[in-house]
């Protein structure tokens, strides 16, 4: 166990740390300004806030090559609640059947398994020392990784599905997998897109009609592009210095289902203007960059990979949820990291930047 002493004081990365509460404390407050007949909302992104705090600086307080000792297990912990989810326990909310009710305190597995697989994948790829990387030890990988992802398409969670596939590609690469295998698989991913649009243009199934909605609104189910229309003029009338905090209509008023979680932004662009979505859009873009430089500064393999899957996880996030917000990306129920509402969301955030902290602590230590 890593004491708090003098050197964990001034080592500590106050600066990320920083940057995740700004991110969070504008996120409580525009919350509050998307819901301000319920007050229960952000007050409970507050006690969120404040377990994810207390987390990450307990994770802080440990090496982190121990908690990724323990990775087998916590995957273990993980593969079992998304199991749950399919048992009376779970809920289905908003078509997806991805929370679980435990004693009246509901959450989301799928945010913790994203954390667990990655210390999973760390763990295992870490012990690899041949490179590149042989088939054998890419499918043990790709073996780690369906499990979860598996079980978390199978509740109807298609976008946090695929936030699997971000960190799995970035660890692999990070891990020397063969560029020649990762350039295939990339142009099997678009020829697979490029294959299935006959079929999503006459399909008329809620998901083809949100990717309809997008790329083909001509063919879109008018009732099915309404989210995205309604968050559209949210952040257009927001124009370069938004109307003011507390002066959402769009939001306060309910045209933009679903406001306070996966399109809060477009509130932020309401009420902020082009000036505030770019401001929180840098803090973000600090963060990914920080934990890249300490990915890099890492002296153990385990580290970086840990770091450079965490990174690209936040990145997807935000590049999801912010795309499906000014209608470039259809709309899949990713929240916005530190800003939508969801505790589970916000305690796993934390948990990772906690774990991101923790490698440059000991980026000396043999």
């Amino acid at each position: 166990m890593f004491g708090i002493n003098r050197r964990y004081l001034t080592d500590f990365d106050w600066p990320l740390l920083g940057m995740a509460l700004l991110i969070a404390a504008f996120g409580v407050l525009e919350i509050s300004s998307a819901q301000p007949q319920n007050p229960g909302i952000w007050r409970r992104q507050l006690i969120g806030l404040a377990i994810g705090l207390v987390v990450l600086f307990l994770v802080t307080m440990f090496d982190y090559r121990r908690i990724v000792n323990v990775a087998p297990y916590l995957y273990g912990v993980g593969v079992v609640l998304l199991g749950l989810v399919f048992t009376p326990l779970g809920k289905t909310v908003n078509g997806n059947r991805n929370w679980l009710d435990l004693g009246g305190v509901g959450f989301q597995p799928s945010e913790l398994a994203k954390m667990f697989t990655i210390l999973f994948l760390a763990y295992y790829l870490s012990g690899v020392k041949k490179r590149p990387l042989d088939l054998r030890t890419v499918i043990t990988a790709g073996l780690i990784w369906v499990l979860p992802t598996g079980l978390v398409f199978a509740q109807n969670d298609t976008g946090s599905a695929l936030s699997f596939v971000s960190f799995l590609a970035a660890m692999l690469f990070l891990a020397g997998a063969r560029w020649t295998w990762m350039a295939a698989a990339g142009v099997a991913v678009v020829l697979v897109i490029a294959l299935s649009v006959p079929y999503i243009k006459t399909c008329k199934s809620y998901k083809c009609e949100r990717i309809k909605a997008v790329y083909w609104p001509e063919l879109a189910d008018k009732g099915k592009s309404y989210q995205n229309v309604q968050a559209e003029i949210a952040i257009g009338s927001g124009g370069i210095f938004g109307k003011g905090i507390g002066q959402s209509t769009q939001g306060a008023l309910g045209f933009v289902p679903e406001v306070q979680n996966d399109f809060i932004f477009a509130v932020a662009g309401e009420e902020t203007g082009f000036l505030g979505c770019l401001l929180v859009l840098t803090l973000y873009l600090l963060i990914i960059v920080r934990q890249t430089q300490i990915a890099r500064v890492s002296r153990e393999r385990v580290g970086l990979l840990l770091v450079g899957g965490l990174a690209a996880l936040l990145l997807y996030h935000i590049t999801v949820n912010v795309g499906m917000v000014v209608r470039v990306l259809p709309i899949m129920g990713i929240p916005l990291p530190l800003m939508s509402a969801g505790g589970t969301s916000v305690i796993a955030t934390l948990f990772g930047l906690g774990l991101t902290i923790g490698v440059r602590l000991r980026r000396f230590v043999n």
